[in-house]
């Protein structure tokens, strides 16, 4: 997605309809600093809005996420284009979330081993060795919801019995037994229990 072209289009657009960037943004219930922005290409329009500010400058969704006016003749290349794009876009993302979910998984793990090893080494009351250790867990505890749902969001699951590729639900993924990101779970299509890979795209993960 080209935001510098696309910021272009909107500063064109609302010219031709004779606003300013403070009569736009008071149309949109923005400030015009956010006008600015998308202006710049520095931001986009929040998917909210975006049918809205389509209607006030005239053009559709596609017109504005492709960055010109489509015309029939090259709709369906566009249209295609711009769902490649999409795809590439959100398989980016989920590649993110997922290194997202290592550095959680690390980082409210690693004070739960030292905490351990501590209360196991350094002599103390087994109170306090408890606190240690119970306080530590904590970060654990509130990062295992976000990353089982990284987990159940971030691309699909491929079932090994039929090739089905889906998202499961949470309360699957979160009772299924699993080795890494593979999990052993119920096939919505075929109804099996297979051992289940995690795929981003092409990619194995």
């Amino acid at each position: 997605m080209d935001q510098i072209k696309i910021g272009r289009f909107i500063a064109e657009r609302r010219k031709g309809c004779g606003l300013t960037q403070m009569q736009l943004a008071e149309q949109m219930n923005v400030s015009d600093r956010a006008v600015s922005k998308w202006e710049t290409g520095k931001a986009m329009p929040d998917s909210s809005i975006m049918l809205e500010l389509c209607a006030v400058l005239g053009i559709t969704v596609n017109d504005l996420l492709c960055g010109e006016v489509v015309t029939m003749e090259n709709y369906n290349k566009q249209l295609e284009e711009r769902l490649v794009e999409l795809v590439k876009e959100k398989e980016a993302s989920d590649r993110r979330l997922l290194r997202i979910e290592i550095v959680a998984g690390i980082m409210s793990v690693v004070p739960l081993i030292a905490a351990i090893v501590i209360a196991n080494v350094v002599p103390m009351e087994e109170w306090l060795a408890s606190l240690i250790v119970g306080v530590c867990l904590i970060p654990l505890l509130v990062a295992t919801p976000f990353m089982i749902r990284i987990e159940q969001t971030a691309g699909y699951y491929e079932c090994a019995k039929c090739g089905h590729k889906y998202i499961p639900k949470y309360a699957s993924v979160l009772m299924a037994m699993h080795s890494g990101r593979t999990r052993y779970m119920k096939c919505p299509a075929c109804g099996k229990r297979s051992w289940q890979k995690k795929r981003i795209g092409k990619d194995k993960e």
